[in-house]
């Protein structure tokens, strides 16, 4: 380990326009240098170079690809070992790095053959008539079945080809995907270990497949992720839902780019998954529903949507919350108790104080939710809602509540004090349907119909609520008869 970190150097770099140096840790976003401070808790974020591999050549192929002022930045390689100590040296020289040209010249690294062949590469490029979407398919096509070594698989990990195929899980792994978990059996010191793994395949540079295994690991790690260090936030999300929730700038360390990723928890082997945002589609559509285009912003920024009225294969409607996984490169789906966990940064400008603040939508049961009932609900009264219905697809009107600390709405027939309600100047025809309907209270004109009122009803709607009326007025008359009852 000592002999390779005296053949690794790093980058120091130098914002010309700002004055800011620091050690390179990759490239952000937009082609700039992410930088960090030359000491030992930031070395893990270094970017490293074998003295002797291609990764210089890779960072700055990028990084004139990238950046739109190049010649802002000035560049200088270090060795890694006594890194804090010459670094604090050339940060006295950088502050004139004309007069200390001679001095620094040892450590500047000449950029010009990278920045021409940018310029050539530019030049030399047609540009792509194909749309962007129609590149990621050609980039993501299934794996060529005929560049798999199926002896070497058997022979380095005791894997058979047509097992895997006869378990129905080949296709999956072709198309990008990973196994269920199964047993392998690598060769260690000329004896085989069965070991529990998810098994993928990997594409390499000369045109091979390789198996890649993906060990059952005891717990996930919730610290880090190569150069992610996960926040109190980060872990909650993700031993709630598996994912990150947001996305994060992942370093690839052969290139020296941020890339912006989604990273989950694999839920089978606790491994940590990173997927670029650029190879996932957000969809228009999910399960029958139209995802609006605040929906489809959340979801590309890794967070929660709460979709309701999905429908699922067999028919049968159904609400969840859906996010991006990594690790299925496509959508979860969580219910119950996380629903109302994910429901968080859709609430119109609220801002939750907990994750089972409940997610006041566009809709409940059917009916659409009115700027009044939020304000309504703002000041923690009930509301009259009328119309709503139920999971058997009977209609009933209540008084409604968001209950936040139980994460869920609040239904009731009655309010004893009237002050906890919030009126909406409901007609006085709305108030005796809800009477009659929810409170238990009769209408004379109404009382014998025997099924729920329309909106607006006070008296039978046709010939049969008319007769059922009548007929049961003759058996009240009837009953108070033989009673003896004056009527």
């Amino acid at each position: 380990m000592e002999q390779k970190k005296k053949d690794q150097d790093v980058l120091i770099v130098r914002d010309e326009q700002t004055g800011e140096i620091g050690v390179v840790a990759g490239l952000k976003s937009d082609g700039t240098p992410n930088l960090r401070p030359a000491k030992a808790e930031h070395a893990q974020d270094f970017l490293r170079f074998d003295r002797h591999g291609d990764v210089l050549d890779n960072f700055f192929a990028n990084f004139f690809r990238q950046c739109k002022e190049p010649n802002r930045f000035g560049f200088y390689r270090v060795a890694v070992e006594g890194m804090e100590n010459v670094v604090a040296v050339m940060k006295d020289l950088l502050k004139d790095p004309v007069g200390f040209r001679d001095v620094l010249a040892p450590h500047k690294v000449d950029t010009t053959k990278y920045e021409q062949a940018a310029a050539q590469q530019v030049q030399e490029t047609p540009p792509e008539p194909e749309k962007e979407e129609k590149q990621q398919d050609e980039k993501y096509q299934p794996i060529d079945e005929t560049q798999v070594d199926s002896e070497a698989f058997e022979r380095l990990w005791g894997v058979k080809v047509e097992d895997l195929r006869q378990a129905g899980c080949w296709e999956r792994m072709l198309g990008h995907g990973k196994s269920p978990l199964v047993t392998c059996y690598p060769e260690i010191g000329g004896i085989r270990f069965p070991v529990e793994a998810r098994l993928s395949l990997r594409e390499n540079p000369d045109g091979t497949v390789s198996l890649v295994p993906h060990p059952l690991h005891r717990e996930p790690n919730l610290k880090s992720y190569k150069n992610i260090e996960f926040t109190d936030e980060d872990r909650k999300s993700l031993k709630k839902t598996g994912n990150l929730g947001r996305v994060a700038e992942v370093l690839d360390k052969n290139t020296g780019e941020l890339v912006p990723s989604y990273i989950s928890i694999d839920r089978q082997t606790n491994e940590t998954i990173a997927v670029p945002v650029s190879v996932l589609r957000i969809p228009d559509e999910v399960k029958g529903v139209k995802l609006d285009k605040e929906q489809q912003e959340a979801l590309a920024a890794g967070k929660g949507v709460y979709l309701e009225g999905m429908t699922s294969k067999s028919g049968k409607p159904f609400n969840a919350t859906i996010q991006i996984n990594a690790d299925k490169q496509g959508l979860d789906f969580h219910f119950g108790g996380h629903r109302q966990a994910q429901r968080n940064g859709q609430q119109n400008g609220q801002t939750p104080d907990d994750g089972r603040k409940v997610y006041i939508g566009k809709t409940l049961l059917g009916l659409p939710i009115l700027d009044e009932m939020r304000q309504g609900w703002a000041q923690n009264k009930w509301v009259l809602m009328e119309g709503l219905t139920d999971k058997k697809g009977r209609t009933f009107n209540a008084y409604v509540r968001p209950n936040h600390e139980k994460g869920k709405y609040d239904f009731r027939r009655t309010i004893a004090d009237k002050s906890q309600i919030y009126e909406i100047n409901p007609a006085h025809a709305s108030e005796t349907q809800v009477a009659i309907n929810s409170d238990g209270k009769t209408n004379e004109a109404t009382k014998h119909v025997g099924e729920p009122l329309k909106k607006g009803q006070t008296a039978p709607a046709d010939t049969k609520q008319q007769e059922q009326q009548e007929q049961g007025e003759n058996r009240r008359q009837h009953t108070r008869k033989r009673s003896g009852m004056k009527m």
